[in-house]
Formats: C-alpha cells, sequence, structure tokens
C-alpha cells in the first residue's frame, strides 16, 4: 500500500533505519553511563519534629475548664478543652505554653487539693466548667 507524495523520491527507508539505530544507541550509552556515575546525592537536614510518632489514647472525655493563674500581675483566666484521661504533668505543659510560664514554676490545684503530675485528670474528679488554679510553686503545699 502505497501513498503518492511529493516527497516519496527523497525518502530513503534505509536511512531512516540507520538514524533510529543510532538513537537507541545513545540511548543504551546515556543508560550505561548513568549506572557507572550515580547522582550525587545532596545530603537533607534532618528535621526536628514535636508531633509524636504515635498517638497515644487516653481513653478519657473531653471536658472545657476554666484555668486561672494568680501569677504575675492580674488574673488571666483561659478556658481549655482537655481529656480527662490526661495526666496532670501533659496538661501544666500545655497550661505553661499558654500563659507563657515555666511548669516547674506552679502548681494545678483544684478544690484546695494541689494535683499530683503523675494522676490523670479523671482521678480529682474534675466536672466540666471547672476552675483549676495555678499556683506558684513555693507556696502550694
Amino acid at each position: 500500500m502505497g501513498f503518492d507524495n511529493e516527497f516519496d523520491d527523497e525518502f530513503d527507508e534505509q536511512e531512516f533505519d540507520e538514524d533510529l539505530e543510532e538513537l537507541e544507541e545513545e540511548s543504551e550509552e546515556n543508560t550505561e553511563e548513568d549506572k557507572e556515575e550515580p547522582f550525587e546525592k545532596i545530603p537533607e537536614e534532618e528535621v526536628e519534629t514535636k508531633t509524636p510518632t504515635t498517638k497515644i489514647v487516653s481513653g478519657g472525655k473531653k471536658i472545657s475548664v476554666y484555668f486561672m493563674s494568680t501569677i504575675g500581675p492580674g488574673e488571666k483566666k483561659q478556658k481549655l478543652t482537655v481529656n480527662d484521661g490526661n495526666l496532670v504533668g501533659d496538661i501544666k505543659e500545655t497550661v505553661a505554653n499558654l500563659f507563657g510560664l515555666d511548669p516547674a514554676d506552679f502548681h494545678l490545684s483544684c478544690g484546695g487539693i494541689t494535683m499530683d503530675e503523675t494522676n490523670s485528670l479523671s482521678y480529682y474528679t474534675i466536672s466540666d466548667g471547672d476552675d483549676i488554679l495555678l499556683i506558684p510553686a513555693s507556696t502550694a503545699g
């Protein structure tokens, strides 16, 4: 089956095949060179993340409580939704960030009881809407 084309006379099938073979050989040579000379890897900086690798399930319920800071001039109050299964120490760190304080400088107290950092919030039977005080470490008992 042939087509009449004004360029048919100029087309040389053998020349086309030779060009195709040359391209294939060049491609193979480039592939072999890539294998012989691996790319130089740029060293990557390790990024430090503050996200925990695994999620810790505390098994409590979410409640909204008010944290009142008596540290420094004036009284500050912030509402925060927390899981009552979380440890007091973990909540204390979050509250320290919220108020811009060092966790070692204060204790959490509710109902006149200073909370132990190793207990969960549910240990103290905190209810939704309760106030938790941040009291200076020097005056906590």
